[in-house]
């Protein structure tokens, strides 16, 4: 397990940073191994690897990474390729992705949008529109 590692080669090898149930973290977050968050984080989260919200995590906030998998409570902006809501997982905010999954029972409340040229409808568009 690495607690914010600045090793890449150590990320590369599938380890992760794990946020526990009753932590709590303000501020920005910059990684490049896996996260999961059962506690609370309050700010911007930039990772080059997979984001998890567990059952008992809340993320207020600004997410940027490949792919984001919700099964807690998610309040802000995120950013990602696939961006996957599980049941009884809760957005609240604008999400922009390729690919948005959401679980039966999972919930978003705002707007998601496609990252440009996502879809083959939207390639010949000239407008930002959807």
């Amino acid at each position: 397990m690495a607690i914010f590692t600045n090793d890449h080669k150590q990320a590369a090898n599938g380890s992760a940073t794990i946020i526990a149930q009753g932590s709590k973290l303000q501020g920005t977050l910059k990684m490049d191994c896996h996260l999961h968050i059962d506690g609370e984080v309050e700010g911007t989260i930039h990772s080059s690897n997979t984001v998890v919200i567990g059952k008992n995590g809340i993320v207020v906030g600004d997410i940027f990474a490949p792919r984001l998998i919700v099964s807690g409570k998610f309040n802000g902006n995120a950013h990602a390729d696939l961006i996957e809501i599980m049941p009884l997982g809760f957005v609240d905010g604008k999400i922009v992705s390729s690919e948005l999954v959401i679980e039966r029972k999972g919930i978003l409340v705002g707007e998601s949008r496609p990252k440009d040229n996502a879809h083959p409808l939207l390639e010949n568009r000239t407008d930002s529109k959807v």
